[in-house]
């Protein structure tokens, strides 16, 4: 007893032992507080698990941004598991957000997405900069022609043009890209002063300073800048991202990427999509380059280079129409409004494969996604794409 007090005193002078509980601990044996001390640890380890399940909505990803869902249906015997790939963020800085391929040095530029409004009348052909793109969209204008809007986030272009006017679609589509970079030579008064008030736009029109800075006029000698203004009016990646320096966000990612082509993929060999007048555009796989090859009916669709303009991934978006307000080249030729809100009809072509499904977007904040019929995700191969904005009256047709 006088030693076990003698103890306790001593315990008492350092402070340690001057509770009850401390005079419990103290009068067990050695493998008795280690048993104690392990169980603690694993009561930590317990508590800390439960709380990140907590804390990230009980769903347990691993490294590659994966997660498991478990469901099973009611008076059903059986059990599914789903796994999801989730598309990479902006700042998972390894996967290019808008190709879902490995960044440039395994590292995102740190920098908006960047979207260039290029002419596709004959006379704008052949353009530069489309090869370079991440994602291009094709829409409607005028007149039965069409336009581009490429954009550039982990790729960049040293020549882009021939730099056209802006249009209605173009700050509706690029909403969902956070806050982004749109360029483009002036236009209709309300749509400029419409794209310089919103607040997702970082607005670089070079019909205005100090952001005309960046566009020049092109006199190369060929065409198309050899039939002069406007055809000749042109820019670069670099000179349009040092426009805006505090345009340092990169963008979500746009689609779900997977190398293996989902359930009820069916193989075509072309797809043919009339919604331009001067020229039908044609996709055709290409099993050697395995890309799809751009044609105008059979002439193939090649770049000053003379190279074939291609994609990854072909997405053809159905979208309801209307007419603009105001005409964009004379009398009786009001502009194509595309309505990329909402719902629709979508194919998706990827890996000479065609898939069927629906596009929904309910805002223009959310992002456009891509469905099969049984409500899975329809995913894209990784690489560029080409998204088809076609008005559901045109008759869509394809090649097996």
């Amino acid at each position: 007893m006088n030693q076990r007090n003698a103890r306790h005193r001593r315990g008492n002078k350092r402070g340690g032992t001057s509770s009850g509980f401390g005079r419990w601990v103290t009068g067990l044996g050695r493998g008795q507080r280690i048993g104690l001390l392990v169980g603690a640890v694993v009561i930590v380890v317990v508590v800390a698990v439960v709380l990140a399940a907590v804390l990230t909505g009980g769903t347990t990803k691993g490294a590659s941004g994966s997660s498991s869902t478990t469901t099973s249906s009611p008076g059903s015997s059986t059990t599914q598991t789903t796994t999801t790939t989730r598309p990479p963020t902006a700042n998972s800085f390894k996967i290019c957000p808008l190709t879902g391929r490995a960044a440039p040095g395994d590292k995102v530029p740190q920098r908006a997405a960047l979207a260039v409004k290029i002419g596709n009348d004959p006379y704008s052909r052949p353009q530069s900069g489309l090869a370079e793109a991440d994602i291009v969209y094709e829409e409607q204008a005028e007149g039965g022609i069409t336009r581009y809007m490429a954009i550039y986030q982990c790729q960049s272009a040293p020549l882009i043009g021939p730099i056209r006017s802006v249009r209605w679609d173009d700050w509706h589509i690029l909403q969902q890209y956070g806050h982004a970079i749109l360029a483009y030579s002036g236009g209709i008064t309300p749509w400029t002063l419409d794209a310089a008030s919103l607040p997702w736009i970082y607005n670089a029109n070079g019909s205005a300073y100090p952001t005309a800075n960046a566009f020049y006029r092109y006199n190369s000698g060929t065409l198309p800048a050899s039939q002069g203004a406007p055809y000749n009016y042109y820019s670069s990646t670099s000179a349009l991202w040092k426009l805006f320096p505090d345009s340092t966000t990169p963008p979500p990612t746009m689609f779900q990427f997977s190398t293996k082509v989902p359930v009820g993929a069916v193989h075509i060999v072309s797809a043919s999509v009339p919604f331009s007048s001067a020229s039908p555009v044609v996709w055709q796989w290409s099993p050697t380059d395995r890309q799809w090859l751009r044609f105008y009916n059979t002439q193939p669709d090649d770049d000053p280079s003379g190279q074939q303009l291609h994609a990854t991934n072909v997405v053809i978006q159905m979208v309801q129409t209307q007419k603009g307000p105001y005409n964009e080249s004379g009398p009786d030729s009001q502009d194509v409004e595309s309505l990329t809100d909402g719902t629709g009809t979508a194919y998706v072509l990827r890996h000479g494969d065609l898939l069927k499904g629906t596009w929904s977007r309910p805002t223009g904040l959310n992002i456009t996604r891509f469905a099969l019929p049984n409500g899975k995700p329809i995913t894209l191969e990784p690489g560029t794409t080409w998204v088809e904005v076609v008005p559901d009256t045109v008759p869509v047709s394809f090649t097996k």
